[in-house]
């Protein structure tokens, strides 16, 4: 996915990420049906933005109508996981 990473968004646009993707596993955030155990894909929500992309306009504004986002994982807890993607359903790929 090409797009901006969360921290070149608009102030506004990074309000609305954080609020509306709300399965993000950060330091700061977990989604409420996760388990304690569940690792932490990103030191915080700053980190998350910093390495996630999002689909935006021709006049660099988030693209509402697009549902998805593409992260990277940084693993600050577990850096054996780095390079590892994760599916939707939460399973992890070899890099």
């Amino acid at each position: 996915m090409d797009g901006k990473l969360g921290t070149d968004l608009h102030p506004a646009d990074q309000r609305f990420v954080l609020s509306a993707y709300v399965h993000r596993f950060t330091g700061s955030h977990r989604p409420k049906w996760a388990k304690p155990d569940n690792a932490v894909q990103f030191a915080d929500d700053q980190d998350w933005l910093a390495h996630t992309r999002f689909a935006v306009r021709a006049n660099g504004r988030l693209d509402r109508r697009v549902a998805r986002c593409h992260s990277s994982p940084t693993w600050p807890h577990n850096p054996e996981l780095r390079g590892h993607r994760v599916a939707s359903n939460g399973r992890l790929f070899a890099p």
